[in-house]
């Protein structure tokens, strides 16, 4: 029987995102939800954009930027940032 599919040759491309990376990638985000790209993509020895995918394409992840901003501050926080903006004029 005869295959249309060409065999694999040194030099080509190969995917290293398989399911127990994938199992890996979404272990540690579960483990610390603040683990960056970069840190993830030294820790498995893969390059950025591999764990990239994985996050957005395989564990339908987005990459949201925010910033903590209390609603309620103590006395204690109140008078450090007033402390601290008095400081910084």
């Amino acid at each position: 029987m005869e295959t249309i599919e060409d065999e694999a040759m040194p030099g080509d491309p190969f995917s290293v995102c398989n399911e127990g990376l994938v199992a890996k990638v979404r272990k540690r985000i579960q483990e610390n939800r603040c683990v960056t790209v970069r840190l993830m993509a030294d820790e498995f020895g893969v390059n950025r954009e591999t764990i990239r995918q994985i996050l957005v394409e395989d564990l339908g992840k987005r990459k949201v930027a925010s910033r903590l901003v209390p609603h309620a501050l103590s006395d204690d926080h109140r008078h450090e940032r007033v402390q601290y903006a008095k400081d910084s004029h």
